[in-house]
């Protein structure tokens, strides 16, 4: 998750009522999924694929909890749900070809929602509740809950993953990882809750039947705030619970680097078919603080194993422009494919940085996950819409999953101003093929009333 002063913002509109193509039709909520009287045929879906026609849909966050779902490449009718700012993820949890999907907290944070995938689309109307456990009250007044959440699939199960933050009085107090077991009519089967007394502000990520959770703020060996990345998979002799596989620090062997202070390890994570990408944006590069780096793990499910390859900075070898205080490189990152080159995998990776003078106007970097392949894009790269303006934000990254294996970059500048109005917001998509200096670079219209466009974009894990 984004650690940008946008989302952080964004994190605190805590609303999350459902809305269907508009901004003022609330739905009724009921605890289990309508009837769909034409399923979806069976099948492996497509990420983000909510009605199982073979294309991914756009999923692009606004401000004050808004996220508009775009039916494939149709951006004329948008359907728009409250998500509380956090990003809505795409899973399957009922092994239909029509994706599912995580939202964001309802208006008061008592429960986790899940819209269930069908040919029509998500069904927004038909939203699946789970209650959270560490939901109380007091004096009257609910405890608020700070969540983000994601799924995994697996031995016939699905489980819900939710990593939440307690907060009361403007002051974070305890941090948790609720697990949620749920049956093929995707009730509740089980509960299974973590805590982590020394934690906070948690990341979460899912690819195959592991979980990483981001610890950016803790301590490690003395040091504060260096993080730490935890993986978890299914236990072997009861699927329905995780067990912890290995934490990940800076220490960990074969990790390049140290850990210190302020690095902010698993600040952000990017999970795909074992390939873990893990932002550290407070890392600093000599005396340059927050210069930042991103490291990639090869993770191995079976044997609970993973191999570390070679960070990746602003200062190394083929890696557009330099290290600089305050970048923020990794500040959002995700994982694709066929982006640098044949079959290859792909880590696409924010920054907050200047551009000259200008500050937080943003750059996206797309390095190969093992080779030395990199490519770097500002608003002032050439066929990039727009121009870098302070505060632009350029740097929140996502993914559309392509049939062909190479994936749609997508890139969000949710700071954007236009025709004399601030924070409108942008989010640009590439052409769907292996980067090069000809790649068509195409603008998504903001929908009306909609401001921060772009404050997240995409829906993967």
């Amino acid at each position: 998750m984004p650690l940008t002063p946008f989302a952080r913002g964004a994190g605190l509109a805590l609303a999350a009522v459902l809305s269907f193509g508009g901004l003022g039709s609330p739905t009724a909520a009921v605890a289990a999924p309508a009837p769909v009287t034409t399923p979806c045929p069976e099948g492996t879906p497509l990420e983000a694929d909510f009605n199982g026609d073979g294309r991914p849909e756009l999923v692009i966050g606004a401000d004050e909890g808004w996220t508009a779902v775009g039916n494939g490449d149709d951006t004329s009718a948008w359907t728009l749900a409250r998500t509380g700012g956090r990003p809505l993820r795409s899973v399957d949890l009922n092994g239909d070809t029509c994706a599912d999907a995580v939202l964001g907290p309802t208006d008061n944070d008592e429960f986790q929602e899940l819209a269930i995938g069908t040919p029509a689309g998500l069904a927004l109307d038909a939203i699946v509740k789970l209650a959270i456990p560490q939901a109380d009250w007091v004096d009257g007044i609910l405890r608020t809950l700070y969540l983000q959440a994601s799924a995994i699939r697996h031995d016939g199960l699905s489980q819900v993953v939710v990593a939440g933050t307690k907060w009361e009085d403007e002051s974070a107090f305890g941090w948790f990882l609720d697990v949620f077991t749920l049956d093929s009519s995707l009730t509740v089967v089980g509960t299974q809750v973590f805590d982590y007394p020394d934690g906070d502000s948690l990341s979460l990520a899912t690819s195959g039947a592991t979980v990483a959770v981001g610890e950016p703020y803790v301590e490690v060996k003395g040091s504060v705030s260096a993080g730490k990345v935890r993986l978890y998979t299914p236990d072997s002799t009861d699927p329905s619970k995780l067990a912890l596989r290995t934490v990940l620090t800076q220490n960990s062997r074969g990790v390049p680097g140290t850990v210190e202070a302020g690095d902010l390890f698993g600040g952000s994570l990017a999970f795909r078919d074992g390939r873990l990408a893990i932002g550290a944006p407070g890392e600093s590069s000599g005396r340059i603080r927050n210069a930042d780096l991103v490291q990639p793990i090869l993770w191995h499910e079976a044997t609970h194993t993973y191999a570390a390859y070679r960070s990746i900075t602003q200062d190394t070898p083929g890696v557009p422009g330099a290290d600089e205080k305050n970048d923020r490189f990794g500040t959002d990152v995700a994982v694709g494919r066929g982006i640098t080159a044949p079959g290859s995998y792909d880590v696409v990776i924010g920054a907050e940085e200047s551009i000259g003078s200008r500050k937080y106007a943003g750059s996206v970097t797309v390095a190969n996950f093992t080779r030395k392949l990199y490519r770097g894009f500002t608003q002032a790269t050439d066929g990039i819409p727009g121009n870098p303006q302070a505060g632009d934000d350029f740097c929140q990254v996502g993914i559309l999953r392509g049939a062909n294996g190479v994936d749609t970059v997508m890139i969000g500048a949710p700071g954007e101003d236009s025709n004399g109005i601030e924070d409108v917001g942008r989010v640009i998509r590439s052409n769907g093929t292996k980067l090069t200096s000809r790649t068509v670079w195409t603008n998504i219209a903001v929908p009306p009333g909609l401001r921060m466009w772009g404050l997240t974009v995409g829906a993967g894990n």
